[in-house]
């Protein structure tokens, strides 16, 4: 059996050598994640609903960005050496570069990133990042990538969602969400250009028979 096209019977034949190192990563976990909510947040300054509904999308998007990260990074390691490992190190930059700016934009909104929704990202990014990719062929890398050029489609709709504000964020910080917004359309070109290639690797049309 194939075990990176198996997550599942892949660990079955480690259960055994896993069974401490799993304790002992939950208790790491646990323990990161009560530090995480006890660090005091930053008060907002937000005194109107549209300034916090603007903080709330933002903190959503800055989650988004967590899982997404954690399984490109996830994809660099095992595809070190090859043309796909080129493309997700350079994913994995861009997107952190992203998350810096979504950081930013609430800093200047007197606003904490840290949400209940983000410590979950960061639990749900941790889960995916070890089931995340597989060899061409196998169904668990077309997942990954379907699931992020998605990702990358809801942060266009954000860049794009700023350009409206008015007056827009980036007369004050300097950001060109025009160019962010294109930015995150050559990501999900790229995304897209590698998902359809595995297609043709993974399914079979000859399945597909007319009556």
């Amino acid at each position: 059996m194939n075990h990176a096209s198996d997550p599942l019977g892949s660990l079955k034949s480690r259960d055994v050598s896993l069974g401490p190192l799993a304790m002992v990563g939950a208790l790491a976990v646990t323990a990161g994640l009560t530090a995480y909510l006890a660090w005091p947040a930053r008060r907002s300054s937000a005194s109107t609903p549209k300034r916090r509904n603007l903080i709330a999308y933002l903190r959503d998007h800055l989650s988004g960005s967590d899982t997404a990260i954690r399984v490109v990074q996830r994809l660099v390691s095992t595809h070190e050496g090859t043309e796909d490992g080129m493309l997700f190190r350079r994913l994995s930059k861009e997107l952190e570069e992203d998350r810096s700016i979504v950081r930013a934009l609430l800093t200047e909104l007197g606003a904490s990133g840290r949400s209940m929704k983000r410590v979950a990202g960061h639990a749900s990014g941790a889960v995916l990042s070890v089931t995340a990719g597989g060899e061409p062929g196998d169904l668990s890398l077309l997942r990954t990538l379907e699931a992020l050029s998605i990702g990358v489609q809801g942060k266009r709709c954000m860049w794009r969602a700023l350009q409206n504000l008015r007056p827009t964020p980036s007369t004050v910080h300097g950001m060109d969400f025009v160019e962010l917004e294109a930015k995150a359309i050559r990501q999900w070109e790229a995304i897209e250009e590698r998902r359809r290639d595995l297609v043709a690797r993974t399914f079979s049309a000859t399945e597909f028979r007319m009556e």
